[in-house]
């Protein structure tokens, strides 16, 4: 669980996250990422809800949004850190920033 910054005895607590991650289907390349936060007690996002929210949010900046493929991840790591899918497994792979 994460925790909010508030005042002792009154956090806020994440108890579940739903990442959607819009990739390209031929090279698995992310080209969006959307993360859903549910506070304790909170009604939780169905993964399908949250695929419609990425992709409404994601057809802002992308044309194409139709053409990419769909991974799900419930490992908050997952939006923070640089990654790709694995387009056979559809896994989340780290990739690495060194060069």
């Amino acid at each position: 669980m994460t925790g909010f910054g508030f005042a002792k005895g009154k956090e806020l607590a994440v108890e579940h996250v739903q990442v959607v991650a819009l990739y390209e289907p031929d090279s698995g390349n992310i080209r969006h990422i959307h993360t859903v936060s549910t506070i304790r007690g909170a009604k939780r996002v169905t993964p399908d809800e949250a695929v419609a929210e990425a992709k409404k949010s994601a057809a802002r900046y992308h044309k194409n949004v139709g053409a990419f493929s769909v991974a799900l991840s419930e490992d908050a790591a997952h939006s923070r850190t640089p990654h790709r899918i694995d387009v056979r497994t559809k896994a989340f792979v780290p990739v690495s920033r060194d060069k």
